[in-house]
């Protein structure tokens, strides 16, 4: 079956792909609109998406608490709708602060997308087809953004301003279609908070922070291995051609998009997660030596490498990624799945910070040795999971506590 279960699944994935079509063909430009159209130095971008992080990090875990409160699908249209505003206003922005300010309520907004997703999820599909459907809608994220990316290839080779607001616009629209895509869905019963329970009760649930923690940097470090790591790693330590870069890109993008579902077969619970996020993090760390091993090879050599570590790499990416969904929705109560969705993505959000700089002084500082010290994370990730899994198992108990449904 090439499409999820009719209704609320099958919604969800028409709006993420609507959605991810302009964000693609915006993250493929926005370097260029926010340097040579806006005129922002580099530096002055970069401080904005820090901005835009820290944002991100500060509410999104409270904007999934209000998903349980206000219903995740109500508050997935107004962050729909934000983000058609928001792109927008990114036709107007003409210095730092106004940048800052836009970037970082879209860094919430989306986030509160991804989180609210997860809750319709939780909400409107029985467990043991919740990671499936999780499955589906990552595929067609990872689709949306490869068309949305080649769409914006265009724009690029006009390089001017009409072209650059001519992708904001059209990235406009989609989230507006999005929204009304999502308004089709079933609306999803409310789940009573039980009394005396902390509004933020994620918070104090220490072996699931300890979780999304881990979650955070693995699932960053991977996601970067290929698009910052390997192209500095190649440029500086050996003399293969730049292409070998996408190609390895375009390998993880066809996997993602074709595998994801049935990589995910059999992985419901989170106690499913628990060998499937090992072998996971120990393919990806696999990878690492593979990639390591480039140094100093024959050209033909490095290609070879770089194919087959490509490949190990996504196979181990799907599995952590079939993982992490099992886990998030097993050990999350059911009036709080959005708080605890947000909590992952405030966790990917802090992975994003410490990724980039750490793959940078390992990769480039350090070389081949590197590779074996991020291969080495990515080991003790897997070895670490298990009993982070049982030590929430073990607390679960105290909050699974199911209240009566609150009509949405």
């Amino acid at each position: 079956m090439i499409l999820p279960a009719p209704g609320t699944p099958r919604v969800l994935m028409f709006a993420t792909l609507v959605n991810t079509l302009g964000n693609g063909a915006y993250l493929a430009t926005s370097a260029l609109f926010l340097t040579r159209s806006v005129g922002l130095t580099p530096g002055q971008v970069a401080a904005g998406l820090s901005l835009a992080a820290l944002a991100g990090i500060v509410l999104t875990t409270p904007m999934g608490a209000v998903a349980d409160r206000r219903g995740p699908k109500q508050v997935q249209i107004v962050a729909l709708l934000v983000l058609a505003a928001c792109f927008a206003g990114l036709t107007q922005v003409h210095h730092l602060w106004s940048y800052a300010v836009v970037a970082s309520v879209i860094a919430v907004a989306n986030a509160t997308v991804k989180a609210s997703t997860g809750a319709m999820i939780a909400g409107a599909v029985p467990p043991a087809e919740r990671v499936r459907t999780r499955a589906f809608i990552r595929s067609t994220n990872n689709a949306g953004l490869g068309l949305g990316t080649a769409l914006g290839a265009v724009p690029l080779l006009l390089d001017s301003r009409a072209g650059y607001l001519a992708v904001l616009l059209a990235n406009t629209a989609t989230f507006l279609v999005a929204a009304a895509v999502v308004g089709r869905a079933d609306a999803v019963d409310r789940v009573a908070r039980p009394a005396g329970v902390s509004r933020l009760a994620v918070l104090r649930d220490r072996p699931f922070v300890a979780f999304v923690l881990v979650d955070g940097l693995v699932a960053s470090l991977y996601n970067a291995l290929l698009s910052l790591a390997l192209p500095l790693f190649l440029l500086a330590y050996t003399h293969a051609p730049a292409y070998l870069v996408s190609a390895a890109l375009l390998v993880n993008t066809i996997g993602c998009v074709t595998l994801q579902v049935w990589i995910s077969r059999g992985t419901h619970t989170a106690v499913d997660a628990v060998p499937v996020s090992r072998r996971g993090a120990l393919l990806v760390g696999a990878s690492c030596v593979l990639f390591g091993l480039t140094a100093g090879r024959s050209a033909r050599l490095v290609g070879a490498l770089v194919l087959a570590a490509a490949v190990v790499h996504v196979i181990g990416e799907l599995w952590l990624s079939a993982g992490t969904f099992a886990v998030v929705f097993d050990l999350a109560p059911d009036w709080a799945q959005g708080q605890y969705q947000g909590a992952l993505q405030t966790g990917r959000q802090l992975g994003d910070m410490v990724a980039p700089p750490l793959l940078t002084a390992l990769v480039i500082g350090l070389g081949e040795p590197g590779w074996l010290a991020l291969a080495s994370i990515f080991a003790g990730a897997g070895l670490v999971y298990p009993s982070i899994v049982r030590w929430a198992l073990r607390r679960r108990p105290a909050l699974v506590e199911t209240p009566p449904l609150v009509a949405a």
